[in-house]
Order: structure tokens, then sequence, then C-alpha cells
């Protein structure tokens, strides 16, 4: 069981060279799982003692709370992955990293899934966010701008904002621009479906209704971005 963990967890790693909490946190588990199977007989012996006994209840008792706020919050990453948006008029597409001038694979999926969505919503408008970051060329939200002209979408729909540098500063500029212009607070929001259940909370936060234009993640990439999200939800919770 340890090493197939280890096993799902490198595949972003060694295919995209992609290392967060999400992967750490698997060969973390994988590790623990390999060294209780290596040393069973020694862990074994160690309960047969009365302070052995106690240490291993302790430990046991705090992986089962863990385990238990880890789900809980996995459940809702999950529950609001999917599809939601139905009839919002306002779009606020997420940024992603940019190597150089050229997008993300993340950030070209968040652009598709926006502009297939305005295709069939044409009086709805976006907001690119993103601003530009130490190793990128352009703007995020630029290169969202030029990604949804590329695939249709006229440039006068699309308003871009460029100073933000994480997702609580995307969708608090997005605020302000829907304010300025008088768009709908009832916003659809472009980003990987793991991504949307933090974008909600961030979203009401800043007096936004969010549903969901989710963007697919690779198969393998799912288990690593999952579970890094429910660390960055912790950490939202935390910012509140």
């Amino acid at each position: 069981m340890g090493l197939y963990i280890f096993y799902i967890y490198a595949g972003p790693l060694v295919s995209l060279g992609v290392i967060n909490a999400g992967n750490l946190f698997g060969f973390g588990v994988a590790g623990v799982l390999i060294f209780t199977a290596v040393f069973l007989d020694k862990i074994l012996q160690a309960f047969q003692t009365s302070r052995g006994r106690a240490i291993i209840s302790v430990i046991c008792a705090l992986l089962v709370i863990f385990s238990a706020v880890f789900f809980a919050t996995l459940s809702q990453v999950v529950k609001h992955s999917k599809y939601t948006a139905d009839n919002e008029s306002t779009v606020i597409v997420l940024g992603c990293q940019i190597r150089g001038s050229i997008p993300s694979m993340t950030l070209k999926a968040r652009c598709n899934a926006a502009a297939d969505y305005m295709k069939e919503h044409p009086d709805s408008v976006a907001i690119a966010t993103g601003g530009q970051g130490a190793d990128e060329d352009l703007s995020e939200g630029q290169c969202i701008f030029n990604l949804m002209t590329e695939n249709g979408i006229d440039k006068s729909r699309i308003y871009i904002e460029d100073k933000s540098t994480n997702t609580d500063q995307n969708v608090a500029n997005a605020k302000i621009i829907i304010d300025e212009n008088g768009f709908s607070s009832d916003v659809a929001v472009a980003t990987s479906e793991y991504h949307q259940y933090r974008a909600s909370m961030i979203c009401k936060k800043n007096g936004l209704t969010a549903s969901s234009i989710p963007s697919r993640s690779s198969r393998r990439a799912k288990p690593t971005f999952f579970t890094r999200e429910v660390f960055a939800v912790w950490a939202q919770w935390l910012k509140r």
C-alpha cells in the first residue's frame, strides 16, 4: 500500500515537475506505511509495555482526529468540483502559472472552459485575473485575454485585472471591476475543479455568490492537487 501511494503521488513530479504540499503529504503517508511494515514486529513488541501502549494510543488518536478533519474537508472540495453555473452573466477566470510567455496546460483548460460557457451565454462578460510573476513575460490576466480572444470571444467582453498575485487578490480586484461596471455579483468562476471550493469561500468573503465552471485536471494529477487543496482550504480558514 505504501509503494502504491508513492506511485500515485509521484506522477505529477515525474511528468510535470510539480512538487507541492499534496505530493509531499502523499510521500509522507507512503513513508509511514512502509516504515510500519518494515518495523511491525518492533512496534508490536513496544505495544506490550504500558508506556508503549500509551504512546501508540496517543498517536492513533491524533491520526483519527486528523483523518476525520482531512476527509471532511476533502469531501467539500470534491462536492464543489461539479459544474453548477447556469445563467450567470459575470465570469471570473482565475489566473495560473505562465512559463515565460507560454501558458500552462492548467491555464489553457480554465480559459477553454470559460470560453465554452461564454459562447453559450452571449450576454456574459469575463474578468481575466492575475498579475505578472518574476518569471512571466506578461501578466496572467493578459494571457487569459489572449487565449480567450483566440478562442472566439470578442475582446469587448473581457476585462483584465493584472495586479493580483494570489486567489484572494484575484477575487478582491475582480469585485472592484464588478462594482465599477455594475455587473452582477452572482458570478461563475472558471478555475480548476479542485480549486472551486476555496474560490467560492473567497467569493463569499468579498460579497459575491459563486457558481462553478470547472476545468478538468489530468487523472494522474488529481490526487496531488486535491490533497494540496485540503491544506489550502485550512489556510483559508485561518485567514478568516
